[in-house]
């Protein structure tokens, strides 16, 4: 994991747990070690964890048990337009690929939080599963969906932000 991606993985974490209760500290959530490579090993014991973000108090379980988080960080050659041409390397495909994947195998639903090098707003990508629980709350944030024919499930790009903004952490106990 380069550092950008470490550093991001970090600032997402602070932004977690200050959405769950007001502030950075104390940390709700911390990345993982190898973040999102324990996942393997994991799954080798049993245990259902996957993803770069771990709860490392009570208080974020509820987020985690439902979701696979996958941070990005920097790729510059992802964008949300690219699928259009239908390259080889999409990084961004390959990026919910990993989220729904990881999320498939222990039973939980994608969550991809992805910030393109250069771009100020950072995006987050949930699944029609989610979109469709949640859409009481997200039905006054625009969106962009994405598919990728039959080979992988839409995604729904959120501003990251904007989606904090509206879904409380209340709105998705509910959902659990």
């Amino acid at each position: 994991m380069s550092g950008k991606g470490g550093a991001w993985e970090r600032d997402v974490c602070k932004y977690l747990s200050k959405w769950i209760n007001g502030t950075e500290t104390p940390y709700i959530f911390w990345r993982g070690s190898g973040s999102g490579g324990v996942f393997t090993r994991n799954n080798l014991v049993g245990e259902r964890f996957a993803g770069d973000i771990y709860p490392v108090r009570e208080e974020g379980k509820f987020l985690t048990n439902m979701f696979v988080i996958e941070c990005k960080n920097g790729y510059k050659e992802a964008s949300l337009d690219k699928h259009l041409k239908n390259n080889k390397n999409d990084g961004l495909r390959d990026f919910w690929q990993q989220a729904v994947e990881q999320a498939v195998n222990t039973d939980k639903l994608p969550m991809l939080i992805f910030k393109k090098k250069g771009m100020p707003t950072p995006w987050l990508g949930i699944c029609h599963n989610t979109r469709q629980k949640l859409e009481t709350h997200l039905s006054k944030i625009r969106f962009v969906h994405i598919g990728w024919n039959n080979d992988l499930i839409d995604c729904y790009f959120y501003s990251y932000k904007e989606f904090f903004d509206v879904i409380e952490p209340n709105i998705i106990k509910e959902m659990i």
